[in-house]
């Protein structure tokens, strides 16, 4: 039996190297999962996945595993964008960012966009999620290095660019220039967060501790959309339904 996960800009090649008894994957897009459903699976940990550029991973893909009766954890990125909307069918969801999202305070995919590089260069990220601009401006607030009006204005120059072109240098444009916008800038060398990477190392120890009682298995509806994905995968829609 085998825990996989599918990561990329979350988690460094040493956080995944941290993990070796999970088999790593690359950011999952439609139909990666569906291909694990006819598989002896022991929980699969959705983390980061595409949505752009690449179609992303489907909930009928999820409600497949899930009525399968195979543990679905998801956290961090699109993981945790799946998992608040699929818990009513039984998806594990694990982090802050899963429960903003629960909740209703977090609503928009881009709180968790980046754009980020290939494999070749280990999916490095290269841009910085909203999400975690969140964190790092609470953190901030925290260690009395910006004052609440000054952590709501970055919040609202973050808000307003686009996640392909946000970093943090257009961001602290936000502070009046001088000694204020020096000192967050150096504060941020040892004090930004990422919410991301800190809740897809949680749902990675969560599967591995297993042991949780799992909802029961949610009815699945096979449609022509699902063989539809199947067949464009180069799968057998009756091999794994």
């Amino acid at each position: 039996m085998t825990i996989l996960a599918f990561a990329g800009p979350s988690l460094s090649r040493a956080d995944r190297a941290s993990f070796p008894e999970v088999e790593w994957r690359p950011p999952a897009e439609a139909g990666d999962l569906l291909r694990l459903a006819a598989g002896e699976i022991s929980a699969i940990c959705l983390i980061d996945g595409y949505f752009d550029h690449r179609p992303a991973v489907r909930h009928k893909e999820l409600l497949l595993l899930l009525a399968k009766g195979v543990p679905v954890f998801g956290a961090s990125s699109i993981g945790a964008l799946r998992a608040a909307e699929m818990a009513p069918f039984g998806m594990i969801g694990v982090g802050a960012i899963f429960a903003a999202y629960a909740r209703g305070a977090l609503t928009g995919d881009d709180e968790v966009a980046l754009i980020h590089a290939g494999p070749e260069r280990d999916w490095r990220p290269l841009s910085i999620p909203l999400a975690d601009v969140r964190a790092t401006l609470a953190a901030a607030r925290r260690a009395r290095a910006i004052e609440g009006p000054e952590a709501r204005a970055l919040l609202r120059r973050a808000a307003g660019i686009h996640y392909v072109d946000r970093d943090w240098a257009p961001v602290c444009a936000a502070l009046p220039a001088g000694a204020r916008r020096a000192a967050f800038r150096a504060w941020l060398e040892h004090g930004a967060v990422s919410q991301k990477r800190a809740d897809a190392l949680a749902c990675v120890a969560a599967a591995l501790r297993g042991g949780r009682e799992l909802p029961a298995r949610p009815a699945f509806v096979r449609t022509c959309f699902v063989d539809s994905l199947a067949r464009a995968r180069g799968l057998d829609p009756a091999a794994i339904l």
